[in-house]
Order: structure tokens, then sequence, then C-alpha cells
């Protein structure tokens, strides 16, 4: 049995602050480069909701997210045996510097 996201992928370039959607085939999850920078584009989860493309502070938090190896799939807190709290995304710099503290080897 093959498993994949059946509500699909997206890829985004931090670069020109672009995503796209790139479907649920998991045939079609090749790495790619931008058509306008020619930067390789980042694999993210389906519910990634990019930023306005003129949101550059929003863009510049995606970017050190996903330089991390956070990208946007699900994270949970475990806050006692078997609990575990769904985290959201950090919205601002400082708060997306202690979140990959928290986060990065999960």
């Amino acid at each position: 049995i093959q498993f994949f996201n059946k509500m699909g992928y997206k890829i985004i370039c931090t670069e020109c602050r672009t995503s796209y959607n790139k479907g649920n085939d998991p045939e079609n999850l090749f790495e790619s480069n931008c058509s306008s920078c020619g930067q390789k584009m980042i694999l993210v989860d389906h519910k990634f909701k990019p930023p306005k493309k003129s949101e550059i502070k929003k863009w510049q938090v995606v970017k050190l997210l996903v330089e991390n190896g956070l990208t946007f799939q699900a994270v949970h807190e475990k806050l006692e045996k078997g609990v575990y709290l769904r985290v959201n995304y950090p919205k601002n710099l400082s708060e997306a510097k202690e979140f990959i503290q928290r986060f990065k080897n999960e």
C-alpha cells in the first residue's frame, strides 16, 4: 500500500515569495527550481498558508523555519503521558527562533 497526502502539497520560493499547489500525486513530487529566480523550490505541507508577497517580514519567518527543516507539518508538544497539544507555527522572528530550538528535532 502506498500512502500519500490526499490534500496535496505546496512548493514555495522564499526568494520570490511565491507558492504553488503541487497536487497529491506522489509521482509529481520531484524537485524543481523557481521559474523566476532559479532557486530550489521547497516542498511544504498543504496546510501552509503563504503570506502575501508584500509581507516581507512574514516571509523571513517562513524562510528561517524551512531552512531549519520545519516545513509546516503538524507539531505537537507533550503535556503529559499520552496527552499532546498541537502547536501553532510562530508569526515573528523572535518566536521562530524559540520554536526552532524547541521543535527542530521533533
